[in-house]
């Protein structure tokens, strides 16, 4: 349990958990510009951010902003991602000459050390410029109360989930979670601890924070439902870019080809942001069912996501067909390594592409989409809210 010497034990703490994505954080973006003046009204505006990868710059955001009024901060939030384009994200080796791209080329073949794939200096200047105006409100904002807590995730060199925690000076971070292997690491958070949990294995360079370097934190733990409860969370609001359920088993077809390394890249991926996601949710949910009748208070949670798996994979696809197939992606030297990668998109297999697209209108399509499941998550009932 933490320790805060203010803490009224029967005030409600609401934590809203975003999912690790790429470029589906604008989805997610979407999503919580509906569910926070929603929120608002129901006088349960959250103080514990938790975020991790895209959902990390989410969450971090929102801490930022969270004097606003509820609607301020989600058009803050839309702002940011409305303004995001390839170029501020990564960029090409090609753009860097011959003489680099044979360099390059040969680190790829295996004569040097490799870091990354893709160029994300552009990503590194962008945070810190979006950032660095939200710094002073962010610190203020946890100094005074308005935030409890904003955890952001990534993976260290030890292959252990290390969430860095920004709390009042008050407050003791949570203890390890030996279990699962996770360890709170209070800091004073900072955009390179949101580009270190954003930092995706082998596409982007790992982020040196301390002397010590870090990689997303969706490796180990992409919906970090876990932190939300060691912070002591009685409700979480969970954005995530899977649905919180697996599909029904289809009847077996005969496949056309065996599985390539897109096919095989794109289940592994799959499963590491979505499974562990789904098990802890239901583990909430058979927690809050045996607590009833006791005098152990559950934690309410509230789920926003896709109807399918596929949903914002077949946007991608389409999307990046009409816009950047054919010729045209030789003109896009940004994208060229993408479209080498995942060039099958333009068939219609766009789950890995949509985590690359930051392409302004992949991303307000995917606001849109963000907007209109929030909506039908709480219109789905008189209250919205497991159990």
């Amino acid at each position: 349990m933490i320790e805060h010497p203010e803490l009224d034990p029967t005030a409600e703490r609401v934590a809203v958990v975003v999912a690790g994505a790429g470029a589906r954080g604008a989805f997610e973006a979407g999503a919580l510009s509906v569910l926070l003046p929603w929120l608002d009204k129901q006088e349960l505006r959250p103080t514990i951010f938790v975020g991790t990868s895209a959902g990390a710059i989410n969450a971090t955001l929102l801490a930022a902003t969270a004097q606003l009024p509820a609607e301020q901060a989600a058009d803050k939030l839309l702002e940011l991602w409305r303004s995001l384009t390839i170029r501020e994200v990564f960029r090409s080796p090609l753009r860097s000459g011959p003489r680099t791209l044979l360099t390059y080329v040969g680190q790829v073949l295996g004569r040097a050390h490799v870091v990354s794939l893709l160029d994300t200096t552009p990503l590194l200047s962008f945070a810190e410029r979006a950032f660095a105006g939200f710094d002073s409100e962010l610190r203020s904002n946890i100094d005074t109360g308005k935030v409890q807590a904003l955890a952001l995730v990534a993976t260290d060199a030890d292959e252990r989930t290390a969430v860095f925690v920004d709390l009042p000076s008050a407050v003791a971070p949570p203890p390890p979670n030996l279990d699962r292997a996770i360890d709170y690491r209070p800091t004073r958070v900072g955009f390179r601890h949101v580009l270190a949990s954003s930092a995706i294995p082998v596409l982007f360079r790992p982020i040196e924070i301390d002397g010590a370097y870090y990689t997303d934190g969706g490796v180990r733990l992409n919906t970090p439902l876990a932190p939300a409860l060691a912070l002591e969370a009685t409700r979480v609001v969970v954005v995530a870019t899977h649905p919180m359920s697996y599909p029904p088993a289809a009847a077996p077809t005969p496949q056309i080809r065996p599985p390539d390394a897109v096919d095989s890249t794109a289940a592994i991926l799959g499963s590491l942001l979505a499974d562990r996601m789904v098990e802890d949710l239901h583990t909430l949910d058979t927690f809050n069912e045996h607590t009833k009748g006791t005098t152990i208070r559950s934690v309410r949670r509230l789920f926003v996501g896709p109807s399918t798996r596929r949903e914002l994979g077949e946007l991608a696809a389409r999307l990046y067909a009409e816009r950047h197939s054919g010729r045209r992606v030789i003109r896009e030297l940004d994208f060229q390594l993408a479209h080498a990668l995942l060039g099958r998109a333009e068939k219609g297999d766009g789950d890995l592409l949509s985590y690359m697209l930051f392409d302004p209108v992949f991303i307000e399509e995917a606001i849109q989409l963000g907007i209109s499941h929030a909506h039908e998550a709480l219109d789905s009932s008189p209250s919205p809210w497991r159990p």
